[in-house]
């Protein structure tokens, strides 16, 4: 005589089989989800809702001020010019990052021996500690004794204080963020070179085109989704400049290559002017948001005017 299995296990026996991918999921998830909320999530809004409060201080009671504090940030020059710097070498970082990147993933799409090791040689860069490598840079710019600066005197040249020139330091800044980023930019191009159907570059080949053809006709047109891509999420990075500025200039000199994620970390945790850097936060969010989503619906306005609608009953 079989033995009766209760009506309950029976159910949630099913209930498990019929939930398991969901199931598995959440498991997998769950506690990533959970990292991000302790660790980018509940901090990220907490930062939003100090803009609304004047503390200075840590040991200070935070006042409420409604919208105080964004008020000052248009007020202040020293905001919205940080915020100008961030637009204007961010756009000029991401534009020669992408450059500069699809030239590197066109050689690096070409057959060569070894290609595997040039491809790892670019993405280095990527990978290693941005620290350490200012720390270079700032040892080939040293003023006294650094490697250009001794090259200058050796060619009978005059030696050049980098960190008080306005467009010096604006160029090692970019030239810095290019070089950290172009791999990253290449990779992505790269895999777009690569999902482009290859029967298209044969019938190109049969009608004549040549290489530029082909590139223009070809290769351009099939990367634009992967191109959209690539510059959303650029545009993001470069904007968000921080480290390069910190470690190389210091926001020098005289405060001309200050960007506005520099601006913040300096109210937060040198003036401890808590509620002006989440104001800031929330501004520059705001505009992040804003140029991704107005990027975006250009960039896919083409696609859209180009499908034929359907109609009822088709």
């Amino acid at each position: 005589m079989e033995r009766a299995v209760p009506f309950k296990q029976t159910k949630l026996k099913r209930f498990l089989v019929k939930r398991r991918d969901g199931l598995i999921a959440a498991a997998i998830l769950g506690p990533m989800i959970f990292w991000w909320l302790v660790v980018s999530g509940f901090p990220t809004l907490f930062g939003f809702i100090l803009g609304f409060f004047e503390w200075i201080g840590i040991q200070g009671h935070p006042k409420f001020i409604g919208l105080g504090n964004y008020a000052r940030f248009f007020e202040d020059p020293q905001y919205y010019s940080a915020l100008w710097r961030s637009v204007w070498m961010g756009a000029l970082v991401s534009g020669v990052t992408l450059l500069a990147g699809f030239g590197a993933a066109l050689l690096m799409n070409m057959p060569l021996f070894g290609k595997g090791i040039y491809r790892s040689i670019w993405y280095i860069p990527a990978v290693t500690s941005t620290v350490a490598t200012t720390q270079i840079f700032n040892i080939l710019l040293d003023p006294t004794n650094g490697v250009i600066n001794n090259f200058l005197k050796s060619i009978g040249r005059d030696p050049v204080i980098w960190q008080f020139s306005v467009g010096w330091s604006v160029f090692w800044i970019v030239m810095y963020s290019v070089w950290k980023g172009v791999g990253g930019a290449a990779l992505i191009w790269l895999a777009g070179l690569q999902s482009v159907d290859e029967s298209l570059y044969e019938a190109a080949e049969i009608d004549g085109a040549g290489r530029r053809q082909k590139l223009r006709y070809v290769t351009i047109p099939g990367l634009k989704p992967i191109a959209t891509y690539i510059v959303i999420t650029s545009l993001i990075g470069a904007i968000q400049i921080y480290e390069q500025v910190m470690f190389i200039t210091g926001g020098g000199p005289y405060g001309k290559t200050e960007v506005l994620v520099f601006r913040i970390y300096r109210d937060a945790f040198w003036d401890f002017n808590l509620g002006m850097a989440g104001a800031s936060s929330l501004i520059m969010a705001v505009i992040v948001f804003t140029a991704t989503v107005l990027y975006y619906r250009r960039s896919t306005k083409a696609d859209r005017s180009n499908t034929i609608p359907l109609k009822k009953g088709a």
